[in-house]
């Protein structure tokens, strides 16, 4: 009977520590996307005065908007790396203000879900679940953020 128990626990999905350690990679991971974006930003930044127009400005005020939201995130989910719709929760007041809408969000979180270079597997695995847990509740209680 205990080898029973035993193994269907392994199939309730990650552990507390795979979590917690999907948590971290998937947090890594918005950093590393929130730099690039960043990169993004000053390399937009510094072309203003070979383009006509705002477009590069723009582009430079929303990449810079949607690094600090990833970094936002990535803190929230080192802080609740243990309940991602928590973490959630937390990033709500500072993403409402932002501007940023929610499918930007998503396509930068699957994009870090993706990305975590780990060779833990369980670690990769879970940092996928905390990212689908974490959009759910993010996409569910967005309505309700303060200034949406």
């Amino acid at each position: 009977m205990e080898a029973e128990d035993a193994f269907s626990m392994d199939l309730m999905g990650p552990s507390a520590e795979d979590k917690a350690n999907g948590a971290a990679l998937l947090s890594a991971a918005l950093v590393r996307e929130a730099g690039a974006l960043a990169q993004a930003a000053a390399g937009l930044r510094a072309t203003l005065d070979l383009a006509d127009g705002d477009t590069p400005r723009d582009e430079a005020r929303r990449a810079s908007a949607m690094a600090a939201a990833l970094l936002l995130i990535a803190r929230a989910l080192r802080s609740h790396s243990q309940d991602a719709a928590l973490a959630a929760q937390a990033s709500l007041a500072g993403l409402a203000p932002m501007a940023i809408a929610l499918p930007e969000i998503s396509a930068a979180l699957r994009a870090a879900a993706l990305m975590p270079i780990s060779d833990d597997g369980a670690a990769r695995i879970a940092a996928g679940v905390v990212a689908e847990t974490f959009w759910n509740a993010l996409r569910a209680a967005w309505p309700a953020a303060p200034g949406a």
